[in-house]
């Protein structure tokens, strides 16, 4: 791909080429359609190139707009073919569209006056059928031997100039120039500016000695200051004349429009059959020029001549009528083988080159599409033996990580009983020695307050500590431990009274944490009842219903009125707790008639 010409900007051009009438019907498409060019001579040719066009039509997108998708191509020295040879057939398969880029067809060894292409299955558009062509041309060496020719046509969807068997042959193609796009020394020749429009300014090339001429071919300029305007400078009237005399008072007419005028050919070269004819000298006579502004000018970027299969504009000595003779305009440029955008390549490799291009194209699509199906069986297989080598780690990893969470428990829960020990056997053992110290001396009649206080503060510790222990140590089940642990809280802080404690589906499990809240939450909400109530009879009822953890305690203690506010910290401390677990803490009360406490969470 890297060594083939890309692909030129699509041109747009006024003679886009020939189309045939439409044909109707379920059997549309097979209906023969052909085109014949006549050569003017019998001869020899190296190929055969067919250039589509570029028309956008419903859901088809432009290029390669009624290119047959099975067609044959044909030669003959007469214009019935009597006997015709083949020289491709495509057929036995729908040909691929090819789009912008062109079908070249090598012919070695062919020869003939008349060349067809007959299309056996057309294009399709809708509900009907046509075959159109942009370009036909026919190779002999570099020369295009087909420039110009006459052509005959099955039917024709005339619509000129758009549309018109004359376009077959006239160079003007979707495909532009062949020029490798580059820096050029300039822009092309450029006459003077000059009013009026009908002015004759001409242009000439000295070949040296008398040639016989093959081909002209004319290219208009696409200045650097004027990028957008293709076409610059092309004459509208004009004739091309060749003569072996330098003041052309014998010549030759090539080609003229002396009444109508031509169209632009855009880009794209003008191409002028001079079909062997002797001459040493070649001009082009601007009769009606190009409209700038508000003046009239002749410009050309490049001339060129061939003969023999070789560009003989090359060297030739050129000369003009006038020359604007500016950096960019200068009368060498007309012949020194660059255009206004690169330089000019061989036209027919540049073909064959493109065609090829196309060709590989197609050919890695077509191995994409075989490619997708192969590499999708092959991700098949892949993932089904990934799977089954991706599911023996998992399960290695899951035996290995079972493995790994027991010996942590196991770990954590020495680590625990060793914790539990500690606090039960040292921690333990000196509040109780203190405590013990308290009551003798108080036995003794030391009814110091200190003492009383020393007395108070180590029991609660030694309550608070064994809570720590309870919590922390392994083994411990969550059905009822925590139901059970709460109901011995509350005959011990609550003893003297009147106690219901219930429990319901309390099974949990429980975090530490939830665990720990929950019962210093029970703790701060009994030693509440037990320091200012003076409630004979309490209500405890713990509930489990799913994840929904109730707790409700109720008393029939002094109340307090809610809107007073409170300076103690049991309701805040028991507020906290309760944010701590996420969950909502409802307090009813009133003077003399008790407190309701009611905590909600979701076990997390």
């Amino acid at each position: 791909m890297a060594s083939l010409p890309p692909v030129p900007e699509a041109q747009t051009v006024a003679r886009v080429g020939w189309h045939s009438t439409f044909s109707r019907g379920e059997r549309a498409a097979d209906v023969l359609q052909s085109v014949v060019v006549d050569l003017g001579a019998s001869g020899a040719f190296d190929s055969v190139v067919l250039l589509p066009v570029n028309v956008a039509y419903g859901s088809h997108p432009g290029p390669g707009y009624g290119f047959p998708r099975r067609f044959r191509i044909e030669s003959a020295d007469d214009a019935e073919f009597s006997m015709p040879l083949v020289l491709a057939d495509f057929g036995g398969a729908d040909f691929q569209n090819p789009g912008s880029l062109p079908v070249c067809v090598e012919t070695p060894g062919a020869r003939g006056r008349f060349v067809r292409v007959t299309a056996t299955r057309l294009f399709s558009r809708g509900n009907e059928a046509l075959f159109a062509l942009g370009e036909l041309i026919v190779w002999r060496g570099p020369v295009n031997i087909s420039a110009g020719a006459m052509c005959r046509t099955s039917s024709n969807y005339e619509n000129a100039p758009t549309w018109h068997p004359t376009n077959l042959t006239d160079g003007q193609t979707v495909l532009g120039p062949p020029v490798i796009i580059g820096p050029t020394p300039g822009n092309g020749y450029h006459s003077l500016e000059r009013q009026p429009e009908f002015s004759e300014k001409w242009v000439q090339l000295d070949l040296g000695t008398t040639q016989a001429i093959d081909e002209v071919r004319l290219f208009a300029a696409r200045p650097k200051d004027f990028p957008v305007r293709p076409g610059f400078g092309f004459p509208k009237r004009f004739r091309v004349e060749a003569s072996e005399m330098e003041d052309f008072a014998q010549r030759v007419s090539l080609v003229e429009f002396p009444d109508a005028d031509c169209e632009s050919p855009g880009d794209n070269p003008f191409v002028v059959a001079a079909r062997g004819i002797s001459a040493r000298y070649v001009r082009v006579t601007a009769t009606r020029l190009w409209a700038r502004h508000n003046d009239f000018v002749f410009a050309l970027s490049e001339m060129e001549v061939f003969s023999g299969g070789r560009n003989i504009a090359l060297g030739a000595t050129p000369s003009a009528l006038e020359d604007i003779n500016m950096p960019n305009w200068k009368l060498m440029f007309l012949n020194d083988g660059f255009t206004s955008a690169g330089w000019l390549t061989d036209w027919s490799g540049w073909l064959r080159g493109l065609s090829r291009r196309r060709e590989v194209m197609q050919e890695l699509a077509a191995l994409e599409a075989a490619r997708e199906p192969l590499v999708t069986a092959a991700f098949w297989r892949l993932g089904k033996w990934t799977a089954v080598a991706a599911g023996g780690v998992a399960l290695l990893g899951a035996w290995w990580s079972v493995r790994q969470r027991k010996a942590r428990r196991r770990e954590l829960a020495k680590l625990r009983q060793r914790i539990a020990g500690d606090l039960h056997d040292e921690i333990g053992s000196n509040l109780g020695s203190i405590a013990m110290l308290a009551n003798l001396a108080s036995d003794h009649g030391d009814n110091k307050p200190e003492i009383a206080e020393i007395q108070r503060i180590a029991q609660e510790t030694a309550d608070s500590m064994r809570d720590i222990v309870w919590l922390i140590q392994p083994g411990r089940g969550n059905s009822s431990d925590l139901a059970g642990r709460m109901r011995e809280i509350a005959l011990k802080q609550l003893a003297g009274s009147e106690c219901v404690f219930e429990a319901e589906g309390v099974c949990g499990p429980f975090s530490l944490d939830f665990e720990r809240q929950v019962i210093l939450f029970f703790k701060e909400a009994l030693n509440n009842i037990r320091k200012h109530a003076r409630a004979r009879r309490i209500g405890i009822r713990l509930t489990q219903n799913g994840r929904d953890f109730s707790l409700l305690i109720a008393d029939d203690g002094e109340g307090f009125d809610m809107a007073t506010p409170r300076h103690g910290h049991g309701l805040v401390s028991m507020n906290h707790r309760a944010g701590l677990i996420g969950a909502t803490l409802a307090v009813e009360s009133s003077p003399s008639k008790g407190t309701h406490l009611a905590l909600h969470a979701r076990i997390p």
